[in-house]
């Protein structure tokens, strides 16, 4: 498994238990629940190789990105004067999600996912 594909799977994972521990604490909805869900889907599959975990994960990258900059550009003329935990939090999707869109363009994850797919097909033939 290639290396940037664990540091995501742990960026992933890490979202996910700091989704369950959201939902532990009570005040949770129904996109919660869907969101908790999303991202165990995107673990679960990019761990068994799912190329629709790879396409969700580039869906989730791009959105990600698109709601970090929505974020920069609500907060745009005070950000300087934020403190430096609210900025991090503001940046926060933007990094990961362009993290995760490079990762999952990369051709080594691509080819991993790949062999972890069909790795029983090119055995049987």
């Amino acid at each position: 498994m290639p290396v940037k594909l664990i540091v995501a799977l742990a960026l992933l994972a890490l979202a996910t238990t700091m989704q369950v521990m959201r939902i532990a604490e009570g005040g949770h909805t129904i996109g919660d629940y869907v969101n908790l869900s999303l991202k165990l889907f995107l673990v679960v599959g990019l761990v068994r190789g799912s190329e629709s975990a790879r396409t969700l994960a580039l869906v989730v990258g791009g959105l990600n990105v698109l709601i970090g900059v929505l974020a920069v550009f609500a907060v745009g003329a005070v950000l300087g004067y934020l403190s430096l935990a609210l900025q991090l939090q503001l940046a926060v999707p933007l990094v990961f999600g362009a993290y995760l869109l490079w990762c999952m363009s990369q051709e080594d994850v691509k080819t991993w996912l790949y062999k972890r797919a069909f790795a029983g097909v090119a055995d049987t033939e």
